[in-house]
């Protein structure tokens, strides 16, 4: 397991420097001047311009800027172009919101999800297990934008329950968890709408694999009670492809964070990725692009830690 650890973490230091390598062509490529974000650059001679760019960095080759920016990332002092506040400053202070939400969102969908595959593969083509596949091709279709306008309208407009945007009081500075509370419900939602389905369709076809195996009808013969069989026997080993799309899901849903933090208002790290790549802020896109890539990796690790935990027949060499 050591000796694993250390060649997977290994291997991810090349992966790193090509996609930072690659995120920083995409970003110097595409259209558009970082200096015209900030200033407008009709009022500025020639030679003021030059200066301009000169003290944000973009008069180098890109060679250089690309090393600088390695630099600086490594050492933890690379600067927004737009702000001028340090990065890690900047995540440091919009990490927690994000890190809820997709905490809230997993957390939602493992379990609502699986506990609902389970029901739906113990009686498989039965009235529930139709109505759960219904619902479970609906929530894939919902586009989460447009859900998350619905749950505005009805919970916040209609009902008068919830709270539509931000992440907390308005009319206070200070505020507690409990008063943050009700305004992560509506995101977390819509977040966990998106992995809920899928979830419950791997576990679902897992289960129905699984309930056919020969240990499970041994276990049953031995008079065990059919919950025993399901959640200690069957589900055990049902439970390797849920790790798997989770784990493929995990992208996907740090993607969607972008789209449910700016519908809510929410000054989480998607919203901040926004803003970034509107403004060409080209450190913050960097290191927010090698933020996600380490989340990508670490969850990809992580799932394969799990198989050798859930089944032990699996030797991670």
């Amino acid at each position: 397991m050591r000796r694993y650890l250390i060649r997977r973490v290994a291997q991810l230091v090349p992966v790193l420097l090509g996609i930072a390598l690659v995120t920083f062509l995409i970003v110097r490529l595409a259209p558009g001047d970082p200096a015209a974000m900030l200033v407008d650059t009709t009022l500025l001679s020639r030679e003021e311009l030059q200066r301009f760019r000169a003290s944000l960095g973009l008069d180098a080759p890109w060679p250089v800027q690309f090393v600088s920016i390695l630099k600086q990332l490594a050492t933890g002092e690379i600067h927004s172009l737009r702000t001028g506040q340090p990065v890690l400053a900047m995540l440091a202070e919009r990490l927690p919101i994000t890190a809820v939400l997709l905490g809230g969102a997993i957390a939602l969908s493992l379990l609502l999800g699986v506990p609902m595959g389970v029901l739906s593969a113990r009686r498989p083509y039965s009235r529930l297990d139709n109505w759960l596949s219904i619902a479970a091709l609906g929530g894939i279709s919902l586009p989460g934008f447009w859900f998350g306008l619905v749950l505005m309208w009805v919970f916040a407009g209609i009902l008068r329950v919830l709270p539509a945007s931000g992440t907390g009081p308005a009319t206070s500075l200070t505020y507690t968890v409990f008063d943050m509370a009700p305004y992560f419900v509506m995101p977390t939602i819509v977040l966990a709408s998106g992995l809920l389905p899928p979830i419950m369709r791997y576990t679902r076809s897992s289960m129905l694999e699984a309930l056919a195996q020969d240990y499970v009808r041994t276990a049953r013969s031995k008079g065990l009670s059919e919950s025993l069989v399901l959640y200690r026997h069957a589900l055990r080993n049902a439970l390797l492809p849920v790790v798997t799309v989770v784990g493929l899901l995990v992208p996907v849903l740090i993607g969607s964070t972008a789209v449910i933090e700016s519908v809510f208002a929410m000054p989480g790290i998607g919203r901040l990725v926004v803003e970034a790549a509107l403004n060409r802020d080209y450190p913050t896109i960097m290191t927010l692009n090698l933020l996600t890539a380490v989340a990508v990796l670490v969850s990809t690790l992580v799932v394969d830690l799990l198989y050798a935990v859930l089944d032990p027949r699996i030797e991670l060499d």
